[in-house]
């Protein structure tokens, strides 16, 4: 597809997906003029609205986090999507049918080459560790898994396999089909020593197992060794690819995302999300190898939009649980949590009394708020969970202090008098005492976020309090933004206005591009504005863009803005003339100002 079809298809995506629907998804819209306002999606805004949304213009620009642009911007930031995959997002989404692209893809065609080709690289592998586990050398492996009662179907739906001990099998094999070592190193199945030579990154005999995306690309390998050894980690996972990003997806995500429960069991491990798949149990997730992430909870939130926490019952797990409890928290999902009993493990549980047997345990997962009072009750408490006792008021004390913490979190006013009720009856401390102990740390946490917010506004303005002149920064940001009308522009070309005029690096290099884009159209696209700056100017871009600061009258805004920095390059003229010690030109331009005034 030719660049500017390409573009025409970008433009029909952004029409068929008003800004305001698609962000309403994500975010309560309030209406305030002609814009709506939201507490924004992207970042921990919980007490006034940051986001700021012109269905006019089809942008938005948080004031919080400094994320701006039009739609597709927005939900490459919300999905933590690419540009393309964004783009093909919205295009389902609009009902529209994505066609193939090649250079024209709004992204280098170097990068999407180099997916394409990792993508390649790791079918043809999982397909040789495939055959690697049906022939000789895969007996053991194979044995291994019929011993952990994995079947033959299962092993086919995963795509499972085996990699053979030995330093460059599967290097040999990719080069034989026509590969080259440095495109299988960048595809991370190969790893490089000192001296410039390659070996397999899976050389000491493991299980593999493919890690596919929702799209159905393998991404990446998760590799499980077959005896306990103390050299090496039970599972070694891919390294970091152009395609793959541990952090920012999820095991068996490509099968559970058809789940209809509506919400994702959330593991720790490939094997025990594997295990009860195949007892019937099709939401079951994993995180890869890493501390669940701000990424993975939205996943959980697009494709579940509830979660069930089942990670391993001692220690590192509990801490795990609580860990991921406050991220799903944060992205107002919710979540309980499944103990699994006589302290096996999720696979070891559904092996021996099945699947239904799981599914009782599902159904009996506590609410997250629960399971943390309850944990920290296990901390202090000397007696059993049903009879609490504390060995001395101390305990009891710093219980109470604890469990009110957890307390304070909660929102739903109904939710608090119930968990409330039970701390008090745990604790022996009567409801208003606790209560006031929970008003107290609210208190501290408003004056807390305050002091951030407070923090966070004062380096927003020591940022733009670079620029010389607070006041002429705003008249510049002003002036970009009304010189999107022609009109507009128009006065500014009369009033000798040009993108050097813009004292600002960022507002001189957007003055340039809209300066360009009427000499190039006669118009002012905002999309194909927004295309020439990177992710990190694009916040600023579409901040300048949106805050008209409710001008009526634009000419007359325009023409004071312009005064402003018509009146700004004069003084920098004097600057420059009194360094260079030109007295007679600047009294001639102090002469000339005089007139003009």
């Amino acid at each position: 597809m030719a660049e500017a079809d390409f573009q025409s298809f970008v433009d029909e995506v952004i029409d068929k997906n008003d800004i305001a629907d698609v962000i309403s998804e994500y975010a309560k819209l309030k209406k305030v003029g002609n814009r709506f306002a939201a507490l924004c999606p992207l970042h921990n805004d919980k007490k006034s609205p940051s986001l700021s949304v012109s269905p006019d213009k089809q942008l938005f620009h948080c004031f919080g986090c400094g994320a701006g642009g039009n739609v597709i911007h927005f939900i490459m930031a919300a999905e933590n999507l690419d540009f393309m995959d964004a783009l093909k997002y919205l295009a389902d989404r609009a009902h529209m049918t994505f066609p193939e692209f090649s250079h024209a893809s709004g992204r280098p065609r170097e990068s999407a080459d180099k997916k394409k080709l990792i993508y390649k690289l790791n079918s043809d592998a999982a397909r040789y560790f495939y055959s690697c586990l049906a022939g000789d050398k895969g007996k053991a492996a194979l044995a291994y898994l019929k011993d952990r009662e994995i079947k033959n179907s299962t092993i086919r739906l995963f795509g499972m396999g085996y990699a053979p001990e030995g330093w460059t099998n599967l290097i040999d094999h990719l080069k034989s089909m026509g590969y080259k070592e440095h495109d299988i190193y960048e595809a991370g199945l190969a790893k490089r020593r000192d001296n410039g030579t390659y070996y397999d990154s899976f050389y000491d005999g493991r299980v593999m197992i493919p890690i596919i995306n929702v799209q159905g690309n393998i991404i990446g390998f998760g590799g499980r060794i077959m005896t306990e050894r103390s050299d090496t980690g039970k599972y070694l996972n891919s390294p970091e690819t152009a395609v793959f990003h541990k952090k920012e997806n999820l095991f068996g995500l490509n099968f559970a995302k058809n789940d209809p429960s509506g919400s994702l069991l959330l593991m720790e491990g490939y094997m025990d999300v594997i295990s009860l798949h195949q007892a019937g149990i099709t939401n079951a997730v994993a995180s890869l190898g890493t501390a669940f992430t701000d990424e993975q909870a939205k996943l959980v939130k697009r494709y579940g939009g509830k979660a069930v926490l089942c990670y391993d019952s001692d220690e590192a797990g509990r801490k795990a649980t609580i860990r991921a409890g406050e991220i799903l928290t944060r992205h107002n999902i919710k979540a309980r949590v499944l103990t699994v009993t006589d302290g096996k493990d999720p696979d070891e549980f559904v092996r021996k009394k099945g699947g239904d047997m799981f599914k009782v345990l599902i159904e009996r997962a506590k609410p997250l708020i629960e399971y943390r009072i309850d944990e920290i009750q296990k901390e202090y408490n000397a007696g059993d969970d049903e009879n609490p006792v504390f060995a001395d008021s101390e305990a009891c004390i710093e219980f109470t202090e604890a469990a009110a913490a957890v307390l304070a979190e909660i929102q739903n006013p109904v939710e608090l008098e119930i968990y409330a009720s039970r701390v008090a009856q745990k604790s022996g401390v009567s409801t208003d005492s606790l209560y006031a102990a929970i008003n107290v740390l609210r208190r501290n946490k408003n004056k807390e976020d305050e002091r951030r917010e407070e923090r966070r506004l004062r380096r927003m303005r020591d940022a733009e309090n670079q620029a010389e002149n607070l006041r002429v920064f705003n008249a510049e940001q002003l002036a970009l933004n009304l010189l999107c009308d022609k009109p507009i522009f128009r006065i500014a070309a009369e009033e000798g206005i040009t993108p050097e005029n813009f004292t600002d690096s960022l507002h001189k290099r957007l003055a340039q591009k809209i300066y360009e884009l009427y000499a190039l159209d006669g118009l002012i696209d905002i999309n194909k504005l927004l295309s020439q700056f990177d992710d990190s100017e694009r916040g600023r871009v579409s901040k300048i863009l949106l805050d008209d600061k409710n001008t009526h009258d634009k000419k007359r805004a325009a023409l004071q803005a312009f005064g402003i920095i018509k009146q700004e390059q004069n003084l920098l003229k004097q600057e420059n003339l009194l360094e260079e010690g030109d007295l007679k030109a600047l009294d001639i331009l102090i002469r000339q100002r005089k007139k003009k005034n």
